[in-house]
């Protein structure tokens, strides 16, 4: 069940919280959740709203997250970035400030979609001086963290992305400005200006300008490419986002997996409640697995049924968020629904939704397709 609390119920936690994560839209932030767990003494994320914003309090990795989305695409509105990044580290005091999501590439012969931008240094391009003479750029080029940008790196990680492909970590110089370009004519004239960049984005440089206000210096974009900015923005739209959101949502949880990467910027990961239990994987232990059971199994013969409904709610809880997200498109479920739920909670509502509309079927069918079972016959037909 959903935990919601003040924030002066939870003002106590704000010493412990080393990492604010930032989202900017639906899909970037249903990966997200996916990978924040609850704090040892709860049973599910807490939910904090406060202010314009709504909160989500968690593990990531190894440390205490708070996570929250933008009101608004972009850095320059009422809700977006810069304020929105401002007004949480205000609230929070994190030490570390990483925007997880998508971007554009640049270059579809070099880039893949899935692979993932770090941001060795923000371009603002839209800050401009026009005189008689032209256009001078006037907007900054700035660095992100140093030592988040040095672990980004330098990390092994291995993502499997569509057609047997790995996602490639991509240090870039990645632009940021309000437009959101699907233009290839356009593109390429920005760019001519700037011709080292490696993608582009919208809220870059809403969250630089958070952080140095703050004094905040370890900050970095993480962001998976989705499209290239060429005008086919909208061919497989969600397919791509949810790719690019759960590289970078993948990529990130393996950096803050380390418990001594970050001792010198002041983080200080988790103190395990029960040593036994890996954190750092999805909540599947015997009593949940269990609980989803139990919702499946309704108007089954468990005689019959108990072995292959066991193989297949273990199969879907194995699947990355990106597979999760495919096999929530296949079977029709309303995504909306499952964007702030946390992984636990997520996982038992498809399974609710799956009992209500008889999709047992067509559920071990969508995992088949991802991952094939050993006995590539379905026991629910």
């Amino acid at each position: 069940m959903e935990i919601e609390k003040s924030f002066d119920e939870v003002r106590e936690l704000i010493p412990q919280i080393n990492l604010l994560l930032i989202t900017a839209n639906e899909i970037e932030t249903f990966h997200v959740r996916q990978a924040l767990l609850p704090l040892n003494d709860e049973t599910d994320v807490i939910k904090v709203p406060h202010g314009l914003h709504t909160y989500f309090i968690g593990i990531f990795g190894e440390y205490v997250a708070v996570h929250v989305q933008l009101g608004k695409m972009g850095s320059l509105s009422y809700a977006g970035a810069a304020l929105t990044a401002f007004e949480s580290i205000n609230d929070w005091k994190p030490k570390v400030v990483l925007m997880i999501g998508v971007a554009m590439g640049v270059n579809e012969e070099k880039q893949r979609i899935g692979d993932v931008l770090i941001s060795d240094a923000i371009i603002s391009y839209e800050i401009q001086r026009l005189s008689k003479d032209g256009i001078t750029q006037r907007g900054s080029i700035v660095d992100a963290g140093a030592v988040l940008l040095d672990r980004f790196k330098n990390i092994a990680w291995t993502n499997p992305i569509d057609n047997g492909l790995f996602s490639k970590i991509l240090p870039s110089q990645i632009l940021s400005g309000e437009k959101l370009i699907d233009n290839l004519k356009e593109r390429n004239k920005i760019l001519k200006v700037f011709p080292q960049a490696d993608g582009a984005e919208m809220e870059g440089a809403g969250i630089y300008a958070a952080c140095k206000r703050a004094n905040l210096n370890e900050w970095l974009l993480v962001k998976g490419i989705c499209d290239y900015g060429d005008g086919n923005k909208n061919v497989d739209k969600e397919q791509r986002q949810n790719l690019a959101a759960q590289s970078a949502t993948s990529l990130s949880l393996r950096v803050f997996s380390s418990r001594v990467g970050f001792v010198g910027i002041g983080l200080e990961p988790i103190i395990r409640v029960n040593k036994s239990c890996n954190i750092g994987s999805k909540v599947n232990s015997d009593k949940f697995e269990n609980e989803i059971l139990a919702i499946v199994e309704v108007n089954q013969k468990p005689e019959i049924m108990h072995s292959a409904v066991q193989i297949t709610v273990a199969a879907f809880l194995e699947l990355s968020s990106y597979q999760k997200a495919k096999v929530i498109d296949t079977l029709d479920l309303p995504f909306n629904t499952m964007i702030n739920l946390s992984a636990h909670e997520m996982d038992k509502e498809v399974f609710r939704q799956v009992r209500e509309r008889n999709l047992l079927p067509d559920l071990w069918e969508a995992i088949n397709n991802i991952k094939p079972f050993q006995n590539n016959i379905n026991p629910f037909v």
